[in-house]
């Protein structure tokens, strides 16, 4: 299986992520969600049962539907992932080795050692 990148191309974190893998020599296909959505079944095979780890806390939406102090069912959170792309944190990076959810070098780094 080829490693993907889930990513927002105007997203520098993101595009950090991508030199790094880049930086590995690890080929990765790319996926802008952004300008591709991803689709309810994409999410349901991506979020683990509890989806907070994949929320982005940092999204206006986020603030705006108060969801820091509420506890979302992984159905909830497709949901709210599939109007608004934005609540999804960025990058994910999907690899036989395991899923990394936001930018972490070092992760990055142990993926191919």
């Amino acid at each position: 299986m080829k490693p993907v990148l889930w990513m927002k191309s105007s997203c520098t974190t993101c595009r950090n992520a991508r030199a790094k893998l880049a930086e590995l020599g690890l080929e990765a296909e790319i996926r802008d969600y952004f300008k591709k959505p991803l689709e309810a079944a994409e999410l349901e095979r991506l979020l683990p049962d509890d989806p907070a780890p994949m929320l982005g806390t940092k999204s206006p939406k986020y603030k705006e539907l108060g969801l820091k102090d509420r506890k979302l069912s992984k159905a909830e959170a497709i949901q709210l992932m599939v109007q608004d792309n934005n609540l999804l944190k960025r990058p994910i990076l999907v690899h036989p080795g395991g899923v990394i959810i936001g930018f972490d070098s070092s992760a990055y780094e142990k993926l191919v050692s």
